[in-house]
């Protein structure tokens, strides 16, 4: 075989390429730590790293979201845990405000003004924000402000009903927010039921009980009222059928237990006739609402509402014959001018006149209820006063709603006549907290209704359901803040896993693609090795000439 001089520089110089080539390869890999650096050097491997790294990439994000979740669930418990500090404090200064036997009106006022403090307070913890600016409590609307207020007393939420998930595992997410809805707006009043109060104008120092239900199966979701037909004895009226519940009169007695469709309730003290208590089932009111109520009855009380009665007994108060009844009445911006009323045969029949007439007199604001009384609507958003007949004497009985410590109710009559000889007189009598200007009016005269100062028992009352509703808000709150222990607790030890999965991954992948250096360096000393000798080979063999021969 010839073996040309051009052939033995070609294969010297690609032997000298090669050694170069594997040296610089054995260098990159003691200088990267890696054995594998390009694709082509192990797709299997390479295959392998990128899913392993994938999922590393993976848990890294989880645990980002882990500490997002911590952070806001965090703040979120110590906000709640604010706001119950809040309500025990209002707690606290709700079973002081009930010692009515030892606060005067000024002291009342006192309490009232550091429970207003205490609304200010948890209106802000409802309404906290994260170190984002986003609030803790909106859902889904975290740019918006969950809870506002009008000024008068009216509070809104303007969130959401959303929880924000956040995903801390390959198949585990957890809730890091929940909506202020569900913890301070859509609490259950009374004892979740169903809520009892009494009627601002009772007479009577009757309380009732906040009560249970006995009998899930009896038990409807209705509205009752217990009405006192006497000092022994009450009927019970279900509101929502218009039924009244048998047995149709019960005998009253202090302190024992009253049952009906499934509930048991008591009443105690001394109610009198006319005297009614409510059983309205469970309805949905904010904590901020319950607070400020309870405000307005301690700083500013008042029942707000009246009851009372006048005219009947026509035949023996002057209107005889063909006269008529002809008068004014005046309530909360309406005036009803009630002209040429007809008696009747009897006393009776002569009030039953009378309700119509007040009925004729203006249909717009007077409303004929169909069963025999008429209700008349003031211009004060939910202010009326309902009108009946009084079985034998045929008086009108009135009686307000919508009254309260801000918002006082006042009936007025005048211009009385009786169309003849107006030697007719209208008595007046009042009833509860109702003050009347005097017992009767007569010709030309005006006599008038208004309210007066509550009975320590209506407060009282009114402090009692104020704490049941309260103590419904902090079973929300107390609830929440278990769930909250229970997702950062799910979250520790996600946490944990995340952790152990990413430490197996890295030596997955440090058995995949990390170098045995010992070997490495090795390498790397021996490509030298080959390198030099090649080198030295070349320069040899190219001084190889017959030129030196001859």
């Amino acid at each position: 075989m010839r073996v040309s001089t051009n052939l033995i520089y070609r294969q010297g110089i690609d032997s000298i390429l090669r050694q170069q080539s594997e040296l610089l390869r054995a260098q990159e890999e003691v200088s990267t730590g890696k054995k594998v650096l390009l694709p082509s050097d192990d797709p299997s491997a390479v295959s392998r790293l990128i899913g392993i790294e994938e999922s590393l990439s993976q848990i890294e994000q989880f645990d980002e979201n882990i500490n997002y979740a911590t952070q806001r669930l965090n703040l979120e418990e110590t906000s709640l845990e604010s706001s119950l500090l809040v309500l025990q404090r209002v707690r606290e200064l709700s079973i002081q405000a009930a010692n009515t036997g030892g606060n005067n009106l000024q002291g009342q006022q006192a309490i009232a003004s550091e429970i207003r403090e205490k609304l200010g307070e948890i209106l802000d913890y409802a309404n906290i924000r994260d170190e984002n600016g986003d609030y803790i409590f909106s859902g889904f609307q975290s740019k918006t402000q969950p809870f506002s207020s009008d000024g008068a007393g009216n509070f809104s939420f303007n969130g959401d009903q959303g929880q924000l998930g956040v995903r801390i595992g390959s198949s585990r997410q957890v809730v890091a927010g929940d909506s202020g809805a569900e913890i301070f707006q859509l609490v259950r009043t009374g004892n979740g039921d169903f809520s009892v109060d009494a009627n601002r104008t009772n007479s009577g120092t009757g309380r009732i009980t906040t009560g249970s239900v006995v009998d899930r199966t009896a038990f409807q979701k209705n509205d009752y009222t217990l009405r006192f037909i006497d000092a022994n004895n009450f009927e019970v009226i279900n509101n929502t059928l218009g039924t009244v519940v048998n047995p149709a009169t019960r005998a009253y007695t202090e302190g024992a237990t009253i049952n009906f469709d499934g509930i048991e309730v008591e009443i105690s003290n001394t109610p009198v006739a006319g005297d009614e208590f409510t059983v309205q089932a469970s309805r949905y009111q904010d904590v901020f609402t319950t607070l400020n109520n309870l405000v307005r009855e301690l700083d500013k009380p008042g029942t707000g509402d009246i009851a009372g009665s006048f005219g009947g007994n026509y035949s023996t108060t002057g209107f005889t014959g063909v006269d008529t009844v002809n008068f004014d009445l005046a309530f909360d911006g309406v005036t009803l001018n009630v002209a040429a009323v007809p008696l009747g045969a009897t006393d009776e029949l002569t009030g039953d006149n009378v309700i119509a007439g007040l009925i004729a007199a203006n249909p717009t604001s007077v409303v004929d209820n169909g069963d025999g009384t008429a209700t008349l609507n003031g211009i004060t958003s939910g202010l009326s006063v309902t009108f009946s007949r009084e079985p034998g004497t045929g008086e009108i009985q009135f009686r307000t709603s919508g009254g309260n410590g801000e918002i006082s109710s006042n009936l007025t009559l005048s211009n009385l006549a009786d169309g003849v000889l107006d030697d007719a007189v209208m008595s007046f009598t009042n009833n509860g907290n109702t003050v009347a200007s005097t017992a009767s009016i007569a010709t030309g005269d005006t006599g008038f209704f208004a309210a007066g100062a509550p009975s320590a028992s209506f407060l009282s009352q009114q402090i009692d359901n104020a704490l049941n509703n309260i103590d419904r808000v902090m079973d929300s709150i107390i609830n929440t803040q278990t769930s909250i222990g229970g997702r950062i607790n799910s979250i520790d030890s996600q946490a944990v896993d995340n952790e152990a999965r990413s430490v197996k991954l890295q030596g997955v992948r440090s058995t995949i693609e990390d170098l045995d250096l010992a070997e490495a360096i090795s390498a790397l000393t021996y490509q030298t090795t080959a390198l030099q000798v090649a080198q030295q080979t070349f320069v040899r063999i190219q001084s190889l000439s017959l030129f030196e021969f001859i």
